[in-house]
């Protein structure tokens, strides 16, 4: 009997183990599907790019083409990150990042999508960009 109640307390404990982390797997992959949902609402729609401690912000367009989604930005774009200028296609990646890729294929920025707002920068470090829906 002394034996009894611990190996039963351990199974429960490891039993737990095993629900607790099939909760967060569901819960990594409901919130997945939540930000592809929001990326599919912005589809062809106009977001509002910020930089993180600076008064400018700028309009982003995205309009899907046959074989990509073209990326248009307003001039106060460069303002805000002079490499945006390059910025010629939106790519949307598997994991849910989007990335800004120039004419040539480079990457220019990386966002992924944000608490909050629709997407926050990965990349570069800095300076830290914030995009969303809206004005």
């Amino acid at each position: 009997m002394k034996l009894f109640v611990p190996s039963a307390l351990v199974l429960a404990l490891v039993g737990s183990f095993g629900y607790l982390s099939d909760a967060d797997t569901a819960k990594d992959a409901t919130g997945f599907a939540v930000a592809k949902a929001v990326d599919e609402k912005l589809a062809g729609s106009e977001l509002t790019l910020v930089r993180i401690g600076l008064d400018g912000v700028c309009k982003v367009r995205r309009s899907q083409t046959p074989d990509r989604t073209e990326l248009d930005l307003d001039e106060r774009c460069t303002q805000i990150l002079p490499s945006l200028a390059e910025a010629r296609i939106w790519e949307e990646r598997a994991d849910g990042t989007v990335a800004f890729v120039s004419a040539n294929g480079e990457t220019l920025v990386e966002f992924f999508p944000g608490d909050g707002v629709s997407y926050q920068s990965l990349r570069p470090r800095t300076p830290l960009l914030s995009m969303y829906r809206g004005t």
